[in-house]
């Protein structure tokens, strides 16, 4: 198996985890607790940061896959995925964004002292969030037939 396909399987493993944290956050969050809502999306973003370093790695070590040996389904397969993987980027960078401004709230630290999230942006918060789960969740399943026709080739 060449070095890019063992990268790809780790990066399919990876995201697995990301969109099982991102899970688990969400049904966090739905009973209301926030600290490990919290950690639980911490944690996937990490490891979103993470994969982003070895991808830049991955690209001057050993460099892009060769697309001209995929069919022009696997290409818009790959194209698809990439859509998905911006949108969790995006939608992630915001909902991280609006997290920040969240934190000092009462609904985040429990104090009565603090003050009271503003709606807007728990609402905006939560559209995010929810754009990066669904984008997370899709590019994963996607990268499963990438991945797929990777190992096809490779066999």
């Amino acid at each position: 198996m060449d070095p890019g396909t063992i990268f790809w399987s780790g990066a399919l493993v990876n995201m697995g985890v990301i969109v099982a944290l991102a899970a688990r956050g969400v049904r966090q969050i739905r009973r209301d607790e926030v600290a490990a809502h919290r950690r639980s999306m911490l944690a996937a973003s990490s490891l979103v940061a993470l994969f982003l370093v070895a991808y830049v790695v991955k690209r001057l070590a050993i460099g892009a896959e060769d697309l001209s040996v995929w069919s022009a389904g696997q290409r818009m397969n790959l194209y698809v995925h990439e859509s998905l993987v911006a949108t969790m980027l995006i939608a992630g960078v915001v909902a991280f964004t609006l997290g920040r401004r969240l934190a000092g709230t009462r609904r985040v630290t429990g104090r009565d002292s603090d003050p009271r999230a503003e709606p807007a942006w728990l609402r905006r918060h939560r559209r995010a969030g929810w754009l990066a789960v669904a984008g997370s969740t899709l590019g994963f399943a996607t990268a499963c037939g990438i991945l797929a026709g990777m190992l096809n080739r490779a066999f």
